[in-house]
């Protein structure tokens, strides 16, 4: 979280192809060793994953989602709050399911008020970005 606050500070002070609403992902190192792989082929997989997510693939968003919320192996850095805006894009998707509102409970209604707001103006900017209207707020946090 801390990675991503000063990222955005940077951002905030330096001219920046990103638009308000990107969410930047940090994947990791994948360590040397029996997992080394597996990790390595969801480091692949992750970035794939966000290059569709931002064009509107909801299978994407899900992987998304998922790795942001789980690490995905050690693959990705753990960011509840990017997690629960992509859970919230889903959401403003029209192609939800009753999973999608289940995932979006677990991982938003555990954060705090501030981590909510937080995700909602994330989520906001994405819905803007990827099409082009905006976020319809959800019950489910």
């Amino acid at each position: 979280m801390l990675k991503f606050l000063l990222a955005l500070a940077i951002g905030v002070f330096s001219v920046s192809p990103l638009q308000a609403g990107d969410i930047i992902p940090v994947t990791k190192s994948c360590p040397s060793g029996e997992s080394q792989p597996n990790c390595e082929r969801w480091a692949k997989d992750f970035k794939t994953a966000v290059e569709l997510a931002y064009k509107g693939d909801n299978g994407a968003q899900r992987t998304v989602a998922f790795c942001l919320s789980t690490g995905c192996h050690g693959a990705v850095t753990i960011d509840q709050v990017a997690s629960c805006s992509w859970h919230l894009v889903i959401a403003n998707s029209g192609s939800t399911t009753v999973l999608d509102g289940s995932n979006t409970r677990n991982t938003c209604r555990p954060m705090t008020a501030p981590q909510k707001d937080e995700a909602r103006a994330l989520a906001s900017g994405l819905v803007q970005k990827i099409y082009k209207r905006p976020l319809v707020k959800t019950d489910q946090m």
